[in-house]
């Protein structure tokens, strides 16, 4: 698909292409910040009055023109252009890629492409954007942009009223923390509710199952989404983070924010730039999250609130991307 070189830059209105990969949830989705991301931007895209077409998983619901994967071989990376560049709608301004292996970003297509990084992975493309500072420090050697990811704050409930216990929420894989977070249910006593997909199995049956049995003040409730999710966040007294790799963003803890729920993490990957106005909040280990957790001086739910509403909203996000849009767009027609 051609694209005719034009002082496109200076459009009120841009004919975008957004794509996710077939392998994502359906959208919108609960249960994946990549999801709920290009969801969110997308949506807001249309409000704003761009032509917005989208690619994604079938059973996605979108404002948007919408396209779903179908046939064979669409999970390869050939396969995911081809369907891709197969239906490409005419006179597109810029494709947004955000499919994790970057699929389109890599084809030396003739529409500027730009490629958002939502996993921790080097992806050598011309228009990379990252989820966090950090992560374009180390997967892009900050090369690039950033542009941190956006929650609507409209369909988050807002809660001062915490009950008893702390939550894990988050794919139970080793990386994640979750160990980390039964001893610090166990050292502090406390309740613990885990909630998220179970993603190695052997893992969980080995080394996390048999603690929470062990414990009965430590229950797994499985992978939640709407009203469940929502009332575990909002009356959480705090959220752990206690993450042990290059967390590229983690969704999570904006949206335990947005329902006034304080958040205790390891400073690890994006960890420092997600809780900047907290830094009492994030730990250098194990042992100083338990001795926070026993003595906690949490920030008031309404700062919490005030401070996603602030920096991680669906409209701050959209608004950058549009700039970035617009930047790459008139260099692209500029060589």
């Amino acid at each position: 698909m051609k694209r005719v070189k034009s002082k496109q830059h200076t459009k009120t209105r841009l004919k975008i292409v957004q794509v996710i990969s077939p392998s994502a949830q359906p959208l919108p989705s609960n249960k994946g910040g990549t999801e709920k991301a290009v969801y969110e931007l997308t949506e807001e895209l249309v409000r704003r009055g761009h032509d917005v077409t989208l690619f994604a998983p079938a059973g996605s619901k979108s404002s948007a023109k919408l396209i779903t994967y179908t046939g064979t071989g669409i999970l390869t990376r050939r396969g995911l252009a081809n369907f891709v560049q197969r239906r490409l709608p005419e006179n597109v301004d810029i494709i947004h890629d955000h499919s994790f292996r970057s699929v389109l970003g890599l084809k030396n297509l003739s529409i500027p492409t730009v490629c958002t990084i939502h996993l921790p992975v080097k992806q050598q493309v011309r228009y990379p954007v990252y989820v966090s500072r950090r992560a374009r420090k180390i997967m892009g050697k900050n090369r690039g942009y950033y542009v941190y990811n956006g929650i609507n704050l409209d369909e988050y409930e807002y809660s001062t009223q915490k009950h008893d216990y702390l939550l894990f929420l988050g794919r139970i894989i080793r990386q994640k923390g979750i160990l980390e977070a039964i001893d610090i249910a166990e050292k502090t006593g406390k309740s613990l509710v885990i909630a998220g997909p179970v993603k190695n199995p052997l893992f969980f049956q080995k080394e996390v199952k048999p603690r929470i049995s062990k414990n009965p003040n430590i229950s797994y409730v499985g992978a939640v989404g709407g009203k469940k999710k929502q009332d575990l966040l909002k009356h959480a007294q705090c959220l752990l983070f206690p993450t042990l790799w290059e967390e590229p963003f983690g969704f999570v803890m904006i949206e335990a924010m947005a329902c006034g729920t304080p958040v205790l993490a390891l400073n690890n990957g994006s960890v420092p730039e997600v809780l900047s106005d907290f830094p009492h909040m994030i730990c250098s280990s194990v042992d100083e999250m338990i001795r926070k957790v026993k003595r906690p001086a949490y920030p008031a739910p309404s700062a919490l609130r005030k401070y996603v509403d602030s920096r991680f909203t669906n409209a701050r996000m959209t608004k950058q991307y549009l700039k970035i849009y617009r930047e790459v767009i008139e260099r692209w027609d500029s060589t």
